[in-house]
């Protein structure tokens, strides 16, 4: 919508013409009478120019290359951009053919060559005041739509949020502005809702405000000074604060307050991505619809309030499915509908005028009239085993109003949900029960909810367990016995990981994966680790004799533990999920084990260093040899390995000194 007068520079005229002399001869003559002009070689390249700098004017050479000037003129007057220039066509073709063929393009008017100077000034100049003057006129027009467009939206809308979007809507239309917003405030000045539209969106309502655009901003500023104002360049000015979630840059702004003689109702504000778009005809225009706008909040606050105190007066009184009691400021019986008399089993006439507190129907519902000033709310029990919830209110000058809602059917839902989360929590606490102690699966119930949910990077102590001569005492002996004897061993060592809260995460052929300092924290990770490998090689010597009895085949043990980042959570298919751990330290680890002989426990570097700097008594205990450098997989540099030999008759204590959990 912005306009330039016809007081302002003549104008800007395109001139399209192959022919070089051609053009700087009507260059020449248009720049000595005060145009502004650009100079297109050919058809195409005019088109480009057109389109990306608008001008007042094109004259248009018609026997061109590639384009002629025909096709160029109907071209640009199928763009909407483009359709309102004023074109000439410049030709040294006098045939009337030509000229009907030019008018069929869409030509305004025709120069032919040799052409004088002042045909071309007048033919210029006219038709560049009629395109200003057809401006103008649409200007006005689309002034008077907007204006007729509001007084519709107040007229048919009550509904605040539908008519600020409708108002800024067509407003910003008018303008040509890139987004509106409108900023309400409550008496006291405080920001109760926004409403914000980007041209071609829906609004976007708030009732949040950043704290800097009220007190620094463009919106704080039209509060305080309550006066219209224009930003010509938003990035010279410090009233404009950009926010991080304004995705396109803003170039000028514009702003009028909503305010009534006694308080300042809101502020409108239109943006625009180009500086100095904004006009003094605009500025002029907005104070305008402001002025409208400042009413139709106040219309819109009053129906609201007025809808309000109706709604809530036919919430009381009018729905038959809630039981309504009311009394007088005595505290006598005044009203009960048909709900309350079916609920209570009594008529209104029974005791109308009757104190509520000598009402024996009534009993329950006496405590919630004991505060008077304020508005009570509770859970009541009927005999029978109903259960109401009742709402108790003081209206200043006529006495007290309750409502009561039966929600006994509620209560049955709300326990049968209650019995299905406990199920639920039933169901977690059994799936953690696969991988950690009875004790640890209470803390992850009680602390831990979400663990199964989550998916996290841990830093690990992973330890495995393999036993030793298992697959050749399978083949020789009966299946219910490797059974037996894999399960007493699988048994008994999980225990001693129970024991130290350690968490069992893989159960495979005849081998135990181990996690600690996973899925929660264990500061003490390390040492619970190597005590736990030394707890398993001190109780396994303690059951390998009595499997020696029964196969005739000696059993063993291996253990290899490292430490190093992993990540845990629940994996697997749709159909089946397991809570597992994954990453570096569980190859290595498992690399570890398969380097230990029977009574042998293996640990990394990385476990090695923690045991040097937090357990030094424990190094002494292993009694560790160092073996290596070793290749390990997943390791692109041969690692230092350290190894204990746990002797058959060692006994091991179970120390009782690490950090309890939780």
């Amino acid at each position: 919508m912005a306009t330039k007068t016809l007081e302002a520079q003549p104008g800007t005229v395109l001139i399209v013409d192959d022919n070089e002399g051609n053009r700087l001869l009507l260059a020449s003559q248009l720049q000595k009478a005060g145009y502004h002009t650009l100079l297109a070689r050919h058809g195409q390249e005019g088109i480009e120019i057109a389109e990306k700098s608008p001008p007042d004017l094109i004259l248009l050479d018609v026997l061109m290359p590639g384009m002629n000037g025909f096709e160029v003129c109907a071209h640009l007057k199928r763009q909407t951009q483009t359709a309102f220039i004023p074109i000439i066509m410049v030709t040294a073709l006098r045939e009337i053919e030509y000229r009907i063929r030019g008018i069929e393009a869409g030509a305004d008017e025709f120069l032919h060559r040799p052409h004088h100077r002042e045909e071309l000034l007048v033919r210029v100049r006219s038709l560049i005041q009629l395109k200003r003057t057809r401006q103008n006129l649409e200007q006005e027009r689309n002034r008077l739509q907007l204006l007729y467009n509001i007084s519709q939206a107040i007229n048919t809308q009550l509904n605040l949020n539908q008519m600020m979007s409708d108002i800024i809507s067509n407003t910003q239309t008018a303008v040509g502005a890139q987004k509106g917003m409108v900023v309400l405030l409550s008496e006291r000045g405080q920001v109760t809702k926004k409403i914000s539209i980007r041209a071609g969106s829906q609004a976007v309502v708030s009732d949040q405000l950043a704290p800097e655009v009220f007190n620094k901003g463009l919106v704080g500023w039209l509060i305080r000074h309550n006066r219209a104002e224009t930003i010509a360049d938003t990035s010279q000015d410090e009233r404009w604060i950009t926010l991080p979630d304004e995705p396109e840059p803003v170039g000028s702004a514009i702003g009028v307050p909503l305010a009534r003689a006694d308080r300042m109702v809101g502020v409108l504000i239109l943006i625009h991505r180009e500086p100095n778009y904004f006009q003094p005809e605009h500025l002029a225009l907005l104070e305008t619809v402001g002025g409208q706008l400042t009413a139709a909040v106040e219309n819109a606050f009053l129906f609201n309030e007025i809808n309000d105190q109706r709604q809530r007066l036919e919430a009381l009184l009018a729905q038959s499915s809630d039981a309504i009691i009311t009394t007088d400021e005595n505290g006598k019986v005044a009203l009960v509908n048909h709900a309350a008399e079916a609920l209570f089993g009594l008529t209104e006439a029974e005791i109308a005028g009757t104190p509520l507190a000598q009402v024996q129907q009534f009993a329950a519902i006496l405590p919630l009239f004991e505060d008077g000033d304020h508005r009570r709310n509770g859970e009541v029990s009927l005999n029978g085993g109903r259960i109401l919830h009742a709402s108790v209110s003081a209206i200043p000058g006529v006495g007290y109003v309750a409502v009561m809602q039966d929600i006994t059917e509620l209560k049955r839902i709300e326990q049968e949900r209650l019995d299905r989360e406990r199920q639920e929590k039933n169901k977690v606490k059994e799936t953690f029960s696969r991988y950690m102690g009875p004790s640890l699966s209470e803390h992850v119930l009680s602390k831990e909810a979400s663990l199964l949910a989550r998916r996290e990077r841990r830093l690990a102590v992973v330890l495995f367990a393999d036993l030793r001569g298992f697959t050749r005492m399978v083949v020789n002996i009966e299946a219910d016995l490797a059974i037996r004897i894999l399960n007493e061993h699988f048994t008994r060592m999980t225990e001693i990981v129970y024991g130290f809260n350690g968490a069992v995460f893989d159960l495979t052929g005849d081998e135990l994966m181990v996690g600690f300092n996973v899925p929660f924290d264990q500061p003490d990770a390390v040492p619970r680790a190597v005590l736990t490998a030394l707890r398993m090689q001190m109780v396994f010597n303690g059951l390998r004799q009595s499997w020696y009895d029964e196969t005739g085949t000696e059993l063993g043990l291996g253990i290899g533990i490292d430490r190093g980042r992993v990540v845990v959570g629940n994996v697997g298919a749709e159909t089946r999920m397991n809570f597992a751990m994954v990453g570096e330290a569980v190859p290595t680890a498992h690399r570890l084990v398969s380097l230990a002989n029977d009574g042998q426990i293996v640990i990394s570097e990385a476990v090695y260093t923690v045991l040097q700097q937090d357990r030094p008594e424990l190094l002494e205990l292993l009694t560790l040899r160092t073996v290596g450098p070793v290749s390990l997989k997943g390791k692109s540099q041969p690692q230092l390995i350290h190894v204990a030999q746990c002797p058959r008759t060692q006994l091991v204590p179970h120390e009782q000194v690490l950090e309890p959990i939780g």
